[in-house]
Order: structure tokens, then sequence, then C-alpha cells
């Protein structure tokens, strides 16, 4: 065979090669593209009805981004190394990205700035101190606490004692809810008495209903929906039938804390769009994963009472699963 006929038939079975290479997607050259993104979601604390509103909007999220996501609850609430020790077994496993709610704003620093090394990680309804580049999902939270306590001296009352709940303040979004209330009802020379709550739901209502036994404020306002519900409950079996004895206001949604909204067992609440939470902080992480900038995202919120809990914007935000 001459050279010439040698070189024609090495050209067509280079041809037939890169053909082939085409047909099969690339995939000698390139990674699959085709893949599904698995997202780890890790919250910070137990699984309960408080997380299903940003829980909705996650899958919801997922099912528009092909994405698949791995809920993470921890054993308690709260509990930082917990949080830390699943984080990182997240980054091993090989997750594409990490939603992470931070259990602790100061100890989650480090860890998640070692896990920003290997993947994409957006923080979601509370963030971390000092980490201004973290893409953060939330509501502005010193601004909710501030609505609240406006809420709060807008029901007057001369003699008023103001309780405030001090749990979860290692979670920024807590602490920033309790600044915000804090410094309006200071400003105006409320009252104010201190309450040290367990984390633990079960333990908060034993510890807000002694105290509420005391009869010695008109007020109590809780800054998550787990002890806003557990205070709620705890009013409404100490208190006689149709009346209650201490007004209470909270941050938090749950059907529970609806319903004791309607039957103003429950005096206002602050409740932010917590679907909007989930989904954009999705979004984000997808949108680092394809190599784009993820942008924070500050999210709206709303204080409601029962006279206004049924308008349209309010009823979004109470009831977002009614489509």
């Amino acid at each position: 065979m001459s050279k010439k006929k040698i070189l024609v038939v090495a050209i067509v079975f280079l041809l037939l090669g890169v053909s082939l290479v085409r047909l099969s997607g690339d995939s000698v050259w390139s990674p699959k593209q085709d893949e599904t993104i698995q997202i780890s979601f890790i919250a910070r604390g137990k699984k309960t009805e408080s997380w299903s509103t940003i829980e909705q909007g996650i899958e919801q999220a997922a099912n528009d981004l092909n994405v698949e996501i791995t809920p993470i609850y921890l054993s308690s609430e709260n509990d930082a190394s917990e949080q830390i020790s699943l984080l990182n077994r997240e980054v091993q496993n090989g997750a594409d990205a990490v939603l992470i709610a931070p259990a602790n704003s100061e100890d989650l620093r480090a860890p998640i700035e070692e896990a920003q090394k290997h993947v994409p990680v957006v923080a979601i309804e509370s963030t971390v101190a000092g980490m201004e580049t973290l893409p953060y999902i939330g509501c502005d939270n010193v601004s909710l606490g501030q609505a609240l306590g406006e809420e709060i001296l807008a029901s007057g009352g001369k003699g008023t004692k103001v309780a405030i709940l001090q749990n979860s303040l290692s979670c920024s979004s807590v602490k920033e809810r309790y600044q915000g209330v804090l410094e309006v009802l200071q400003q105006y020379g409320m009252e104010l008495g201190f309450w040290e709550i367990p984390d633990d739901p079960t333990q908060a209502y034993e510890t807000a209903k002694t105290l509420l036994q005391r009869q010695d404020v008109n007020k109590a306002v809780a800054l998550d929906g787990a002890t806003l519900e557990a205070v709620a409950r705890a009013e409404k079996e100490l208190s006689p039938p149709g009346v209650t004895t201490v007004d209470i206001y909270g941050v938090g949604r749950t059907n529970q804390v609806v319903s004791y909204l309607e039957e103003k067992v429950i005096t206002s609440i602050g409740v932010q769009n917590e679907f909007n939470i989930g989904y954009l902080g999705v979004k984000a992480a997808v949108d680092q994963i394809q190599g784009n900038e993820a942008e924070s995202a500050t999210i709206n919120f709303a204080i409601v009472n029962s006279a206004d809990m049924y308008s349209p914007e309010n009823q979004r935000l109470l009831f977002p699963f009614v489509r």
C-alpha cells in the first residue's frame, strides 16, 4: 500500500473516531452534563413542623432545577458540634453543595470556611459572624425584631411589663431579632423582664408554664417558632376558656401557631416568607455549582394579627401550601 493510501486510511479512521466521541456525548473529554446535582440541606435543629415551609421551598426548587436534596436534621436543638460533624461528612461524601442553617454564628465559621474550599456553601435563615462573602438567604432580622417591638408598643397599656424570652441566642437570626425588639422597647422605657428558656421545645413549654404562673407580666415575646408555640400552648392551658391573661407575641409559623393566632391566644406574630428562603437557597447553590456568582437575598416579612391574617398578602405567608 502506498504512503498516500495509508495517509487517507489514517484520516478516515481519525474522523470516524472523532464522530464516535461526539455521538457518545463527549464523555471522554468532559464531565457528564446531565447528572443530577446533589445538595445537602443541614438544619439547625430537630425535624419539626417549624422547618416545613422552608423544606417545601427547597423541594419546589429541586423539582424546577433538577436537583436532588438530602435533608439532614440534628438530634438536638442548635447543637453546633453535631452540625459541624454533619457538614464535614457531607463534604467528604461528595455533595455538590451544602445548604445550611447555622446553629451557632461563631462556631461554624472555621468549618464553613474549610468546606468552601471544596464545595459551594449557602447559609439560610441564619448566618455566620464575619463571613460577608457567604451567600445568605433570609430576612433582615433586626428590622423584624424592631417591627415586632413597635407592634407591642402600639397595643399600649399602663403598667405594662414585657417578658422577653431568651433562648437560641447563639443563632444569628434569633439574636438579631432579640436585639431589634430590645432596642425599641428600651427606647420607649418599657418595663422588661427576661426569661431564660431552654432550646428544647418540651422543656421550653414546661419552663414557660412555670414562669407564666407567676402572673407578673402583661406581655411575653418569643423570637423563634418552636418557643412561640410552646409559650402560647402554656398560656392557653393556664387561662380560662376564651380568655388570655398574658398577651403573646413572637416570630415563626407553624399550623399550631396560626391556630393560636386565629383563637387570639397569640396577639401578633412576625412571619417571614420561609418558602422563598428555601427556594432561593437552592437556586444560590446551583448558581455557584454552575460557575455563576450567587447573590445574597433579603426576604420579606410581615407583622400579622388575627384581624388581618386573611388578607391576600398575609394568607400567602401563613398558608403557603394552599395553591
